[in-house]
């Protein structure tokens, strides 16, 4: 088992600088300090050195088949891919619905594009990659790593509620929270179509493609049955 101990080690190094520059003692100064654009920036490129590094120690882990990897287990990316990048892009291009949680929307529409769908696309974008890879790889290097961002997405949701309502007011919150719902499609008034738009669906359905088309050269593994 100590051939996982890179994986394990970094996974846990990640989840905890995640969680400390995440955290109002720590995030706040650095926002203060940077400005959010900067600490954006800042945020992105410690997510992107913390990937890589990451992905660098699954990719060298051994394989340990805990259940068989079925075709159809591997077909359930194919099926949920799509949907989980025209999440990433919506949460991306629609005002307020990132992870930084400081903003709600103005104007009279509280839940307008992809909020009025759930008000957390980018969690559930992490839920569904990584829960699909969880089952579809069906070994331990496999749960380690996907499983944390499938756990990051889950515990994500509540964590950008919290920051919203403590940054925002509790009466804005109120008011965004009436309009929106955790669950997609489970919100109280109906999806905004319109406000969502063709340009995520199509931008999202493009980075699906450049997905399918790099993975095999990047992960060395068919992404389809």
């Amino acid at each position: 088992m100590t051939e996982f101990l890179p994986l394990i080690v970094l996974l846990a190094a990640f989840v905890a600088v995640h969680t400390a520059i995440s955290r109002p003692r720590i995030r706040d100064p650095l926002v203060a300090r940077l400005g959010r654009r900067r600490y954006g920036a800042f945020h992105g490129i410690v997510s992107t050195v913390g990937m890589a590094a990451v992905f660098w120690a699954y990719y060298t882990a051994p394989y340990l088949e805990l259940w068989p990897p079925l075709m159809a287990f591997r077909a359930i990316p194919a099926l949920l891919m799509p949907l989980a990048c025209i999440l990433v892009v919506a949460s991306v291009t629609t005002p307020c619905a990132g992870l930084v949680g400081d903003r709600l929307p103005e104007g009279d529409n509280p839940a307008p594009g992809i909020l009025s769908v759930t008000r957390h696309p980018a969690p559930w974008a992490l839920v569904l990659w990584g829960g699909a890879h969880v089952i579809a790889n069906g070994d331990l290097a496999g749960l380690l790593f996907f499983g944390i961002f499938l756990v990051f997405g889950a515990l994500g949701a509540p964590l950008v509620d919290m920051r919203r309502r403590r940054l925002c007011g509790e009466e804005a919150w109120k008011r965004f929270a009436a309009a929106t719902a955790t669950l997609p499609f489970a919100g109280p008034g109906p999806v905004d179509w319109k406000g969502i738009g063709w340009k995520p669906v199509l931008l999202g359905l493009m980075l699906y493609a450049s997905v399918l088309l790099a993975h095999e050269w990047v992960i060395g593994v068919q992404p389809y049955p």
